[in-house]
């Protein structure tokens, strides 16, 4: 027996269950979310994910957490090392000037505050095919997760936010 076979026989074999009242058929316990929005699994056009929330730690994305900064384009997220605008320089950002196709935007989410990229960096994507966008990173969040919902061509670059104290 195949391993396809087996995972529809047993739903087979649950579905007559709840049929036979063993089991709820309806699902009991559900939590309804006080904001609609949250009763949805996001995802924008082509698959590209939203930004669930961050946190101290990371980024949520899809439901699942990345520790530290990250880098997403459509239904890729990948870590991303740089801790601090500063550190955002072309070869941080190898994977955005790699991409094919190449996304319309980058939004580069600076942390707490918003900062200027370095010269070097604001220099290489001046003349090329993506246009950057620098914004905190609440308001990068926010941007980019509303771009993906319109099926926008875009990509980000979030840096965490460091915790003053």
């Amino acid at each position: 027996m195949s391993a396809l076979t087996r995972v529809l026989a047993g739903g087979a074999r649950a579905l007559a269950l709840r049929g036979r009242g063993r089991a709820s058929p309806v699902p009991t316990g559900r939590r309804y979310s006080s904001n609609p929005m949250e009763d949805f699994d996001l995802m924008g056009a082509g698959g590209s994910s939203v930004i669930d929330t961050y946190t101290e730690r990371g980024f949520v994305v899809g439901g699942v957490e990345h520790r530290g900064s990250v880098f997403l384009y459509q239904d890729m997220t990948l870590l991303w090392k740089v801790k601090d605008i500063a550190e955002v320089t072309p070869a941080s950002l190898t994977a955005a000037h790699a991409l094919k196709p190449p996304p319309d935007l980058l939004i580069v989410g600076c942390g707490a505050r918003i900062g200027a990229l370095p010269r070097e960096t604001a220099e290489f994507f001046r003349d090329g095919e993506t246009a950057v966008e620098v914004l905190d990173t609440p308001n990068a969040v926010a941007t980019y997760n509303i771009l993906v919902q319109e099926g926008r061509s875009v990509a980000a670059a979030m840096i965490l936010p460091r915790t003053e104290g």
